[in-house]
């Protein structure tokens, strides 16, 4: 699994990782926050741009997705999600 390591500058990149990977699992914060024990609120905060979060709660999340099939990662180019497929079964691995 790779997780994110980012700079200040990223922070509105996480944001947006965290919106998309619940989006493409089709989760609630709620339920983001019961897989990661990140309070929904933090959640809520960090997703808006009210909060900073920190790089424990990013490692949180990013375990949360990675069981869920779903990866954060960082490239030079930026950062993105990879979504992971099974082979045998075409399930979200």
């Amino acid at each position: 699994m790779v997780l994110v390591r980012r700079p200040k500058t990223a922070d509105a990149a996480v944001a947006r990782l965290v919106r998309g990977a619940r989006a493409m699992l089709a989760w609630s914060q709620t339920e983001l926050a019961e897989r990661s024990g990140v309070a929904a609120r933090t959640l809520a905060n960090i997703e808006t741009g009210r909060r900073v979060p920190r790089d424990g709660t990013v490692e949180r999340l990013a375990v949360a997705f990675a069981q869920a099939g779903i990866e954060m990662f960082e490239s030079p180019d930026g950062f993105g999600l990879l979504l992971k497929i099974s082979k045998d079964d075409g399930q979200v691995a």
